[in-house]
């Protein structure tokens, strides 16, 4: 994925335009995308839009970004078929701002259309709306497994991988992990430098299965992992790097803002109901494939007892402290998971978390 220069962030604006509801509650949904867009995608600013019913319309959005000093604007139209809100009344509007601001660049990105991804997602619905189903028994479908209904690209990467890895080497446990880790990837090596220490995989099913929140160091990897799964569980995603008191926290103390957001995230169960964790009494995971100083700092006050995750999946990514974070990670006597040397990333991390879902559905289903 090509992102927006970073010296052009600020010059430059993503406008998401979706359809609109008369029902306030539906319109979330775009505003949720949004999000997600801004911190998968790593741009300044995204500004959601709407055709009818909602607010701010497309000229109200450009009247927004316009006074924010935005010079390019990128447009894409949250729409699944070229109808003529696409081809028609899309087209009327970008005319009508070109006219209304002259010096803006407003660049029009194709509508959704097909795509494979789609198709995927539509699938997983399918099947998760197949494995609730039940027989004439009252059992579940005993063919709900979601590992045998990967996409057809997916299950040839994961047979190649398997001819290629010897797998006599990992119990059935971890063996699934190594395979996403690799598909991930696409670096046979990973086999070598995974680490599983005191219980890890089965601890962190264990945590799934009580309905833990995952905490992550970024964003990244918070909208990577499968919220739809995890909150089957009860659980939710949390990430606090971007809170206005995080980053006045880490100013105060001389500390990376990711360092701080592991502060919050467990002591705000402690001195801030509004923070989250509170309300969720199951130890979490923490996920962490970013930011070397959070895991330390996590370390820090796991040692100090003022933190006691389920699970560290610890796979920070980079040359400083990376490799001697995920070492001071693997001499600890609790539940972990890491990437021995420089080598991780918050893709990895979001790999490992979603293994575990999956297999945390699988025990579920076993078990009902």
């Amino acid at each position: 994925m090509t992102h927006i220069a970073h010296n052009a962030l600020r010059t430059t604006a993503v406008l998401i335009l979706g359809h609109g509801s008369p029902v306030s509650k539906a319109n979330e949904t775009l505003r949720e995308i949004a999000r997600g867009v801004k911190a998968k995608g790593g741009y300044d600013i995204v500004q959601p839009a709407f055709l009818q019913f909602e607010s701010p319309n497309f000229a109200e959005a450009v009247d927004i970004l316009a006074e924010q000093g935005v010079q390019k604007i990128i447009v894409h139209p949250y729409f699944l078929y070229m109808g003529s809100h696409v081809t028609k009344d899309l087209p009327f509007e970008i005319a009508t701002a070109k006219k209304k601001y002259p010096h803006l660049e407003i660049i029009l990105a194709p509508h959704l259309g097909y795509h494979e991804k789609l198709v995927d997602v539509a699938v997983e619905r399918i099947e998760d709306a197949r494995c609730k189903m039940q027989d004439a028994s009252n059992l579940k479908l005993a063919t709900c497994n979601l590992q045998l209904h990967q996409h057809p690209i997916e299950a040839e990467s994961f047979r190649l991988i398997g001819e290629q890895l010897d797998e006599s080497r990992f119990d059935a446990m971890g063996l699934p992990i190594v395979k996403r880790l690799i598909h991930t990837t696409a670096d046979f090596e990973y086999a070598d430098l995974v680490r599983f220490g005191n219980g890890a995989i089965e601890a962190g099913i264990d945590a799934v299965l009580k309905g833990a929140d995952i905490i992550t160091d970024v964003r990244m990897a918070e909208v990577g992992i499968s919220k739809e799964k995890l909150e089957k569980f009860g659980g939710k995603v949390r990430c606090y790097v971007a809170d206005a008191d995080v980053a006045e926290y880490a100013k105060k103390h001389n500390m990376t803002k990711t360092a701080a957001a592991m502060r919050k995230a467990f002591e705000c169960g402690l001195r801030n109901a509004d923070c989250g964790i509170k309300e969720n009494p199951a130890p979490p995971i923490v996920a962490i494939g970013n930011a070397p100083t959070a895991l330390l700092e996590l370390i820090k006050m796991i040692k100090a007892g003022q933190a006691a995750p389920a699970l560290v999946i610890g796979v920070p990514v980079g040359f400083v402290d990376a490799e001697e974070s995920k070492e001071e990670l693997m001499k600890l006597d609790i539940p972990y998971i890491a990437i021995k040397g420089k080598k991780g990333g918050s893709t990895v991390a979001v790999a490992i978390v979603n293994a575990l879902l999956i297999m945390a559905e699988e025990k579920l289903q076993v078990a009902g």
